[in-house]
């Protein structure tokens, strides 16, 4: 059955929408049986599950090479189609992410965006992304990710803007909001907008964007957190504030940084105790020691308060510093201060000698 270049749009085509598959198959139905059955496998057409060139090969006896070639010579025909109203509507949806993305896009984003997690849609689209010049395909390198880019997309103005992206975080050694980032991008390079920036950083391999929005070296423990610990220290230096065990450990799950399994509070208690950038400074409650809380009993912390006065301090003064490195309540800190400590005046302590 052949498909007339003028004939009407089908149902492949409503409203803007496009069904890949649908008009693929419409494509597909000029081939012999084997060959259409070989490419439907091979991209998951109608099963959604596409098959490797091996498991083909085995199911018709002939090697992966020889797949390739019915697959290549099967497809082959479309470059010649590209007059066809389906055809040119494929062409336009796929062109227009590129155009919204500055021209250049991630694989897997592309494939996401368009099949809209239809295994079917995204096998069909692989199909005319492999068979239309419609994009230009690079493989992975230690500086992208695999993309899709336009015709005239220039990699090296996209190499030199993410090496000066670069250059600003490596310098600033730490996360930066993109506001932030692109404020000091700016003041080296005002021709780039902002949103193109951003679209040229999303390909990389060597920038990344953690779970808070943050941009950094991928290598940074704040943008890819690896083990209990530096996802603990990332929620609490996002958080800014002292946070319970339990509350942590949900945190870590809520924000997407633990996988696979969900995390049990004890083992972040258990993990938190025996690292010193950790401080337990309430029953449960944890501070980062940046920010200058201490550990030790309540008792401790005073007696490390009143030796660095060098004087008697009031109740009101020992309180407000105690409380600024310790999560307790006041009454603890007054017990404490009227057991262990020398009263001097009516309202001042000092050491017990």
């Amino acid at each position: 059955m052949s498909t007339s270049k003028n004939s009407s749009v089908s149902q492949t085509v409503k409203e803007g929408y496009i069904s890949f598959s649908e008009t693929l198959q419409s494509f597909l139905e000029r081939l012999p049986l084997r060959s259409r059955d070989i490419v439907e496998a091979r991209f998951g057409i109608g099963t959604g599950k596409p098959k490797t060139l091996e498991d083909i090969g085995r199911t018709y006896q002939i090697t992966r090479e020889r797949v390739r070639q019915v697959i290549a010579s099967a497809l082959g025909f479309l470059s010649h189609e590209k007059g066809h109203t389906l055809l040119a509507s494929v062409e336009e949806a796929i062109q227009s992410v590129l155009r919204r993305k500055s021209g250049i896009i991630r694989v897997e984003e592309l494939l996401d965006e368009l099949s809209v997690n239809n295994a079917k849609e995204r096998g069909a689209l692989l199909a005319f992304l492999d068979s239309l010049s419609i994009v230009r395909e690079e493989k992975a390198t230690k500086e992208f990710e695999r993309l899709y880019r336009s015709h005239d997309f220039s990699l090296d103005r996209w190499k030199k803007i993410k090496d000066k992206a670069k250059d600003i975080l490596s310098e600033a050694n730490d996360a930066l909001n993109p506001k932030e980032l692109f404020s000091r991008f700016k003041e080296m390079d005002s021709a780039v907008s902002e949103k193109e920036f951003f679209d040229y950083l999303a390909v990389s391999k060597e920038i990344k964007q953690n779970v808070f929005g943050k941009w950094g070296l991928s290598g940074w423990s704040d943008i890819k957190p690896r083990g209990t610990r530096e996802k603990a220290y990332l929620v609490l230096k996002t958080a800014q504030k002292p946070l319970h065990f339990r509350e942590i450990a949900d945190l870590i799950d809520n924000y997407g940084l633990q996988k696979k399994k969900k995390s049990h509070p004890q083992t972040v208690h258990n993990e938190l105790i025996k690292d010193k950038r950790f401080v337990l400074v309430g029953r449960g409650i944890y501070a980062l020691s940046d920010w200058g809380y201490k550990k030790g009993t309540v008792k401790e912390v005073i007696e490390e308060i009143l030796k660095s006065a060098a004087e008697p301090l009031s109740r009101e003064e020992i309180l407000d510093k105690v409380l600024e490195i310790r999560q307790v309540k006041k009454s603890t800190v007054i017990i404490n201060l009227n057991t262990f400590f020398a009263r001097v005046d009516k309202n001042a302590y000092t050491i017990k000698k």
